[in-house]
């Protein structure tokens, strides 16, 4: 996928290598969990972490060098009128299509995830909490 403005073409390039690399980044070992998490919130910084792991230029070198140069990138975007959510929108389409999430889903599922509050939750991490906490209570009683 293209990310095009003005001054600067981007090709948004998915590899397995670069998506590991990205959920280390984002402190997470589940990149579609954490991936999710950010475009639920909008989260800028996680986004410039995103684009400049997976962008690159038709050459097929790194599009950027540094930090800096995405976030100017991202207000070249902004400027054209391409918002924080677009971005995230294309890139969330990229990474579907290429499969890097659970399943496959439609673009109208790809919106809903960011506009679901319950998205942002682990809920296996919340029953299993929970189930803990009630076992606990039971033994307690039973001693």
């Amino acid at each position: 996928m293209i990310i095009e403005t003005k001054n600067k073409t981007i090709n948004l390039v998915l590899k397995t290598r670069k998506i590991v690399d990205i959920a280390n980044l984002l402190k997470n070992k589940n990149f579609e969990e954490a991936f999710i998490k950010a475009y639920s919130i909008l989260d800028m910084e996680a986004l410039s972490k995103i684009i400049f792991k997976i962008s690159e230029l038709e050459t097929g070198e790194n599009a950027f060098t540094n930090s800096d140069e995405v976030y100017d990138f991202i207000d070249e975007c902004r400027k054209e009128g391409m918002t924080i959510k677009n971005l995230y929108e294309k890139i969330a389409e990229a990474l579907n299509d290429e499969g890097f999430f659970k399943k496959k889903m439609t673009k109208k599922e790809l919106k809903e995830i960011a506009t679901n509050p319950l998205s942002t939750l682990n809920l296996d991490k919340i029953v299993e909490k929970s189930a803990e906490n009630v076992v606990g209570k039971i033994i307690e009683q039973e001693f």
